[in-house]
């Protein structure tokens, strides 16, 4: 990235805000914080109460109780017996693993299973960048992890050296890195890139990292900060362009 005089940086920070709002108000999608995702993003259904902990212990804190029937989101399990899930409310938390208290079934229908294309190591990237919803700003040209304020690949390059995979910053050194993967092989995360302006001919300047179920998270002018959009249907469906596998 390169760096620029203030006023300078506000300018073009504000024409990529208004070319990617534009974009997003034209297809009509909606912009969403986590708790107001869509539905089908929390997948797996609780069967009876459980508690929320804190971490994957029995003796841990209780965040609350989940009732039967509300849904969650299954980001990966933690171990044999622990599920690190996100609820409707927006927390982060960690519930039994027994099939007494969920439909979730690694691999099966039931739940969000672990991806075959980065594993663990890929939840966990996913589960480090849904933490900072709320959290983090959007400046065009800026890499401020001490007051998280970045622009969409120094987000990216942000959350891949905490599981440490080392990433340049900017869009043009990480559409190289790593292995290309197809759309329709896309895996929990990978970096997906998009041409945000005008209409799509493949000229990259956006990024997000796939959170599997068709969602990607990223780093956007449009909400001044993190987003869950999909990569299926709406504006970034038809403005996605490619994808890199780097774990």
């Amino acid at each position: 990235m390169f760096k620029t005089k203030p006023v300078l940086r506000r300018i073009l920070s504000v024409g990529l805000c208004a070319a990617i709002g534009l974009g997003v108000a034209t297809a009509g999608q909606v912009v969403s914080a986590p708790k107001a995702a869509a539905a089908s993003y929390y997948d797996t259904k609780i069967k009876h109460g459980v508690n929320l902990r804190v971490s994957a212990s029995a003796s841990s804190g209780v965040i609350r109780m989940i009732g039967a029937d509300e849904s969650v989101h299954v980001v990966g399990q933690a171990n044999a017996y622990w599920l690190h899930v996100f609820d409707q409310k927006g927390n982060s938390g960690y519930i039994s693993s027994s099939s007494e208290y969920t439909n979730y079934a690694a691999g099966g229908s039931g739940g969000a299973a672990p991806s075959s294309g980065g594993g663990a190591k890929a939840d966990q990237v996913v589960s480090i960048a849904q933490s900072y919803m709320g959290r983090v700003s959007y400046d065009y040209g800026t890499r401020n992890p001490s007051k998280l304020i970045f622009d969409c690949s120094a987000f990216t390059q942000f959350v891949f050296a905490k599981v440490g995979v080392s990433l340049k910053w900017g869009t043009k050194s990480q559409k190289t890195a790593g292995s290309y993967v197809s759309k329709g092989n896309l895996a929990k995360g990978d970096l997906v890139f998009f041409d945000t302006i005008g209409s799509n001919n493949g000229v990259i300047n956006h990024v997000g990292i796939y959170m599997g179920g068709g969602q990607v998270i990223h780093d956007t002018p449009s909400v001044d900060g993190l987003q869950i959009s999909s990569v299926t249907s709406g504006f970034w469906s038809t403005h996605y362009v490619t994808a890199r596998r780097v774990l």
